[in-house]
């Protein structure tokens, strides 16, 4: 019986996939072309596989339908995140999505991005995020009304960027990582060896183990993503991350003591937005970023615990900030300047935070007639694009 539910389960599995197909859309702005094309190979890859389950003779013998079972499952997982995720994306494109990409698209050349431009989509339930294997780059819905979070975008551009593989434009940017991330372990490590010469609390055992796995793991993908933001985009980058952390942040010194984290703590994330900010000649702008974020902390009653600098230390965040600057000149990417025009993306996202400080009361007012005039820029640009392709 298992058999023959499983032939008729996968026959009906690859008529899914070919209706997924079907429903890619054929009339979307070329922005879209990358993701569609990604969707029918990846759809075609997983038809070929349904194929072989279906036919192959191996899976004539009872004794392999478990291994079967695990197979099938494991695709049908596949098409149903490529069905939810880039069909949907690729499906409700319309206008507010159009304006997004044709904002990212200015952005991304301003700055030389060396690698394919993604695709945004107003889908995200959970604020700013990357499918880096899509190139589909998430927002909240109506995020393109407003400008203090749009920095997030140049965070999100960096991750496909340590992910890519066999693009020799990106290595270099990809190799100082490697490079940093060894540091970052050196030093857990000898901390490690030395909490066991000192015979310590069995805690202390646990948390160095638990912050070793987020550092290999996660956080000095988020630190290299935020300085790489920062280099590009300049001061607004840090300020976006305040403004985030505020609204949606937990505890700014929060410490790992058993498991990973998926993300450094706020503070030391802004430590070391701070510190690349000077490396860029931003010391001013970093002084007013670190006297409000030192406000904020202090007005909300968080203090760092007795380990946290021994997590987080300053001269590891430096190093970081400074090898992230090597790895973004090394790919060639347009490392923002002081005297930066306000007549580009990261400029009027800069102008924005400006204008916010300047005057939070009537910054909503100019806010919205500053976003019309960015999005039509943007979208003359990307017109001119297509005039000269």
């Amino acid at each position: 019986m298992i058999s023959s539910y499983l032939t008729g389960s996968i026959a009906q599995m690859i008529e899914r996939a070919r209706a997924m197909t079907g429903n890619i859309p054929r009339n979307l702005p070329r922005t879209y072309d990358a993701l569609a094309q990604t969707c029918r190979t990846n759809i075609n890859t997983l038809i070929g596989q349904l194929k072989w389950l279906k036919d192959d003779s191996v899976f004539a013998n009872l004794l392999n339908q478990p291994e079967r079972v695990r197979k099938f499952k494991r695709i049908v997982s596949e098409l149903d995140f490529l069905e939810t995720v880039a069909l949907v994306a690729l499906k409700k494109a319309e206008n507010e999505d159009h304006q997004l990409n044709a904002l990212l698209d200015r952005a991304c050349r301003e700055i030389s991005y060396p690698s394919p431009i993604p695709v945004v989509t107003t889908l995200s339930q959970n604020y700013f995020h990357i499918y880096p294997d899509l190139r589909l780059l998430c927002v909240p819905l109506i995020e393109g009304s407003f400008l203090l979070h749009l920095p997030d975008l140049y965070h999100e551009l960096a991750h496909p960027l340590l992910s890519e593989v066999n693009d020799p434009l990106v290595e270099p940017f990809q190799k100082q990582f490697a490079s940093t991330l060894r540091e970052c372990l050196v030093y857990v490590r000898a901390e490690q060896t030395k909490n066991d010469r000192r015979n310590a609390p069995a805690k202390n055992r646990f948390m160095l183990r638990a912050w070793e796995s987020s550092w290999a793991k996660f956080w000095l993908t988020e630190f290299y993503c935020d300085l790489f933001a920062v280099f590009v985009v300049g001061p607004a980058f840090a300020w976006s991350h305040l403004h985030l952390a505020v609204k949606r942040g937990g505890d700014a010194y929060g410490l790992p003591e058993f498991s990973p984290t998926s993300h450094p703590a706020d503070d030391a994330r802004m430590r070391a937005m701070l510190y690349g900010l000077e490396l860029i000649g931003f010391s001013e702008d970093g002084k007013r970023i670190k006297q409000a974020w030192s406000q904020i902390n202090e007005s909300l009653g968080t203090r760092p615990e007795p380990e946290y600098s021994w997590c987080y230390p300053n001269e590891l965040l430096k190093r970081i900030a400074s090898d992230t600057l090597a790895a973004t000149r090394a790919i060639n990417c347009q490392i923002v300047s002081t005297e930066g025009s306000s007549d580009t993306v990261g400029g009027c996202l800069n102008l924005a935070w400006n204008k916010f400080w300047a005057d939070p009361a009537i910054f909503p007012q100019w806010e919205k007639s500053e976003v019309k005039r960015l999005f039509e820029f943007c979208l003359q640009k990307a017109a001119h694009v297509a005039t000269l392709t």
